[in-house]
């Protein structure tokens, strides 16, 4: 059960949801694959779309504030990745997403490739993670890979949260 002024899962996933359907949307419609300009640009994009959403108000509004915010990136995103986590809850584990993604320069080719292939339906959500993480070591030089796993392990915690609340209504007398 969700308390005033706290989030559901479900609301997190639906704006998860939201970024990575502009995300995606603006891929297709790119009708290539982006350069690495144009991926950052339509992931910083998708972020500032998904967090419109977000109860923050950092973001309302203001076109270009998360390449241009270091902190308000920061913090929008960090938060925006935990929601993509539950909008992939059910496609793919956040084990399989953080292995396809995070610290690509120190694979083969080859163990990348396999972490990819892995991903099967969950391909999206890895290309729109690699597109932010991308966005956040380029212009804001953040640490990606932390605040993906960051975002992976605070996933894991609302998830668990949100089974024992569900499974301690069910035993109420």
């Amino acid at each position: 059960m969700v308390g005033e002024g706290e989030t559901s899962n479900r609301e997190r996933a639906v704006w998860g949801e939201a970024a990575l359907g502009y995300y995606s949307r603006n891929r297709a419609a790119l009708g290539k694959e982006p350069t690495a300009l144009e991926d950052i640009a339509m992931a910083l994009s998708a972020c500032e779309v998904g967090g419109r959403f977000d109860d923050s108000h950092l973001v309302s509004g203001c076109c270009g504030v998360l390449a241009e915010d270091r902190e308000i990136a920061e913090e929008v995103i960090g938060d925006l990745l935990a929601n993509v986590f539950h909008a992939a809850d059910g496609v793919v584990t956040p084990e399989l997403l953080l292995d396809a993604v995070t610290g690509p320069e120190h694979r083969e080719e080859s163990t990348r490739a396999e972490a990819w292939r892995r991903l099967g339906p969950g391909r999206p959500f890895g290309e729109f993670l690699t597109a932010l993480r991308q966005a956040l070591v380029t212009v804001h030089d953040l640490d990606a890979d932390g605040m993906l796993e960051s975002a992976a392990e605070m996933f894991r915690q609302e998830a668990e949260e949100e089974r024992f609340a569900l499974a301690a209504q069910r035993w109420v007398p």
